[in-house]
């Protein structure tokens, strides 16, 4: 049973460009919200934006679960992917 059940609604209802300020998170937020993707490698997010993959990773986690998701799969090659949570669900 959840404790609060007004806070889980408040994270299903998070929006990215109501909440990331930064300029790099916008970079990395409007690699993931590309129509022609619903999951993403950190390297190609990295590729994308101009920035390292240290830096998208970093970026990636302070948002992990409250904005984005890493799939349970990975891809292809591997990778983990990461999706925006209001395209890819909790």
């Amino acid at each position: 049973m959840l404790e609060n059940p007004g806070e889980m609604m408040e994270t299903e209802n998070m929006n990215w460009q109501q909440t990331v300020k930064d300029a790099d998170e916008i970079k990395v937020f409007m690699a993931l919200d590309r129509p022609d993707y619903t999951w993403r490698t950190i390297s190609g997010i990295a590729r994308q934006t101009g920035l390292s993959e240290d830096r998208v990773a970093q970026i990636l986690s302070k948002y992990n679960l409250t904005l984005t998701r890493l799939s349970e799969t990975p891809s292809a090659s591997g990778s983990a992917l990461v999706g925006l949570i209001e395209k890819v669900g909790a």
